[in-house]
């Protein structure tokens, strides 16, 4: 198999490394309702590497549950999760709990989402590719009146489910299938357990982690590569790598690549072709297939060849007569695809074979934008990587490797943070602008381009600083929101908002295990996007280089959750910053009042009001009133001083010191005494009075 189809599970295999479980039984809650077993597993139920384990409900709960416990490394979909609970519908797995728990195997909190137990069996495993063989009348009268439902509500919701395909849809009803219904999509990334076979020919390019939300066209394709799966009897693509079976769709559509010698009659080939349209634009719709089911005759929609070149072009040992596949082969020798480009092979090609003036005028401009940003470094990888969006826009963005859609640099990101990958090369994509030039090439109606370049400037203008806040921690939460904290402060707890964070380092504390200084990189930026008010006006003091500042800093911020949030007392925390706070004392030059602070702060840790420990500590009267202590009494010692001074000089001529000093007290006594003289004469003389 090809390097590119390992990749998933060799991040598969590094976080079961990484976070080894061992073999144990036993039970943990979730919430009061609901108890995990960890010793009873239920593969049926696992999406990709996320295990499902029996659970039981208790009081009023349902009683029979799963539990699917989310890995690390993986971010379950949160924001999705009420809507996903909005919907009820007897087709859709039902979501009875999710939240954070304990979890024993591993010693840490995981994310865990608790379904009813009524789904069924799957209706094939994941490791048969093949086909079931079903009649086109079960299909219509089992398969498709549940899932047109479901996603009919889903149209309705604005919600993609990104996760169809036949291991994931259950078969109800004992030994004879009465229905079905859809499994989780919530506790892995869109599209991630999917296979290739059931993503569009663009998305299967893409890193299954790098896939980004999708579309309900992509749903209504995956739907269609299961029905077709679920129908033929035969797996012409059996043996094939995931990027094989991109490659045989590029080559004969969708439709052909799959259904391979099966031969589909009658209207449900309308409805295959239709849904297995390569051309998102023209799919059928879930309109279009509700009119389908009702009976209306609906005119296959024809496929839109590709342009192929009269003459080939080399690349290596390859021949090529379409963009896409160039495309898509361009990174694998970067050195020679480089020469291609800058020696005007590639230009004239596709003036000369494809006559396509479009893509000679895009190819100039990429070409100019990578020249223009500096031709050292990485410029040869950031060359190739415009060039093959220019080649083909619809595809993933690919860059030293990576193949991600904008939406999907996110999940990539935190997943290789998770892992300890390599992630220069998202630094690199971020920075030298490349998913903001892969955004301006896109067409789609049904892509937030401009949510993907207000994101993606936010993060190239984060990348230009490097202080506490910013950077590419800064950049993982603005392009990810639903990461939890990846704090290595947090180790071992799931945090997905400020509250949350103030919580765990209370719960460090209180087990003896507090951290040297709380706030660090990953916190301050993951505290920044989330909630600003909290952090950002602290930044000065968190950047610091005095150890007082750093203190005060992160004294300041958790307070200011505290109060934000209107949280519980944290005496753990409290105590812990109160024993820090010796070295903030020292900045105080009145004694007093370092006797006072010490005082009062001692009362207010022991209540665990970091609060007013921080408004304390930040009082602008306090301050001025040491300040102007200090000051008093610097100037008495200014004057204290130059008296000594003069004393000394005077001391050193011992001889003559008395001496001095009685001729100055003489002269003292006797201008005291001329004076009384004077004014006595002059006071007798108004008077008339002789003074003889």
């Amino acid at each position: 198999m090809a390097e590119e189809d390992t990749k998933k599970q060799d991040a598969e295999g590094a976080a079961q490394e990484s976070s080894p479980v061992k073999a144990v039984s036993g039970t943990t809650p979730l919430g009061d309702s609901i108890d995990i077993h960890y010793g009873n597993p239920l593969p049926q139920y696992n999406n990709g590497p996320v295990k499902a384990y029996e659970a039981r409900g208790k009081g009023n709960m349902h009683k029979g549950l799963f539990a699917l416990v989310c890995e690390k490394h993986l971010t379950p979909r949160l924001r999705s999760v009420p809507v996903y609970k909005a919907i009820v519908n007897p087709g859709l797995a039902r979501l009875v709990k999710n939240g954070v728990a304990y979890w024993p195997p591993a010693k840490e909190e995981r994310y865990v989402l608790v379904y009813e137990d009524n789904l069924g069996a799957p209706l094939l495993k994941e490791e048969n590719k093949g086909g079931l063989g079903w009649k086109q009348e079960a299909v219509m009268s089992v398969i498709l009146p549940s899932v047109t439902d479901v996603l009919q509500d889903f149209r309705n919701k604005d919600f993609v489910h990104g996760n169809i395909r036949p291991s994931n849809i259950f078969g109800a009803g004992g030994s004879k299938i009465e229905k079905v219904v859809l499994g989780d999509c919530l506790c892995v990334p869109s599209s991630y357990s999917q296979a290739a076979l059931y993503e569009t020919v663009e998305r299967g390019m893409a890193d299954p982690i790098g896939r980004g939300k999708g579309t309900q066209a992509d749903d209504l394709y995956s739907l269609g590569v299961s029905l077709a799966v679920i129908m033929r009897s035969n797996d012409p693509m059996a043996g094939l790598s995931e990027a094989d079976i991109v490659r045989q769709k590029m080559q004969y559509g969708s439709y052909s690549a799959i259904t391979g010698k099966d031969r589909f009659t009658g209207s449900i080939l309308e409805l295959l072709r239709g849904l297995l349209h390569d051309e998102a634009a023209q799919r059928w719709t879930i309109e279009e297939m509700i009119s389908w089911i009702d009976g209306q005759r609906l005119s296959p929609k024809q496929s839109i060849k590709r342009k192929k070149a009269p003459r080939p072009i080399h690349l290596g040992d390859e021949k090529y007569l379409q963009l896409p596949f160039l495309a898509m082969d361009l990174d694998k020798d970067v050195n020679e695809s480089q020469k291609l480009v800058e020696d005007g092979v590639l230009e004239q090609w596709l003036s000369r074979s494809l006559e396509d003036g479009d893509a000679v005028e895009k190819l100039a401009r990429v070409v100019g934008v990578s020249q223009d940003a500096g031709r050292g470094g990485d410029y040869a990888e950031r060359l190739i990587s415009n060039v093959s969006m220019v080649l083909d826009p619809s595809a993933p963005l690919r860059f030293k490797g990576l193949k991600v859609f904008g939406d999907g640099v996110g999940a990539a990101l935190a997943e290789n943070m998770v892992l300890k990958g390599d992630i220069k090369p998202f630094a690199e994509m971020i920075s030298g602008g490349l998913v903001l030039n892969w955004a301006h090439e896109q067409d789609s109606l049904l892509l937030d381009v401009a949510g993907i370049v207000g994101k993606f400037d936010s993060c190239r203008n984060s990348m230009r600083q490097n202080k506490m806040g910013y950077g590419l921690e800064r950049c993982l939460y603005i392009l990810n929101q639903e990461c939890p904290c990846l704090s290595e402060k947090l180790a071992g707890y799931y945090v997905s908002d400020p509250e949350g964070m103030l919580h765990a380092f209370e719960d460090m504390c209180q087990k003896g295990n507090p951290p040297a200084l709380f706030i660090d990189r990953h916190s301050a930026a993951f505290l920044s996007v989330k909630d600003s008010k909290v952090i950002d006006s602290f930044f000065y003091d968190l950047n610091g280089a005095e150890d007082y500042k750093r203190i005060l800093g992160n004294l300041k911020c958790l307070g200011a959750i505290q109060q934000r949030s209107s949280l519980p007392p944290m005496p753990g925390v409290a105590k812990t910053i109160m024993a820090m706070l010796p070295v903030v004392y020292k900045r105080y030059h009145d004694q007093n009042i370092r006797e006072k602070l010490e005082k009062n702060i001692k009362r207010f840790a022991e209540s665990g009001d970091l609060t007013k420990m921080a408004a304390l500590l930040d009082s602008p009267e306090v301050v001025e009133k040491d300040t102007k202590a200090f000051n008093m009494a610097m100037h008495e010692y200014v004057s204290l001083k130059k008296e000594n001074q003069n004393l000394d000089l005077r001391l050193a001529d011992k001889k003559n010191f008395g001496r001095k000093t009685g001729q100055d007290v003489a002269a003292v006594v006797s201008s005291v005494i001329s004076s009384i003289i004077i004014v006595a004469v002059v006071l007798l003389s108004f008077s008339g009075r002789s003074i003889f």
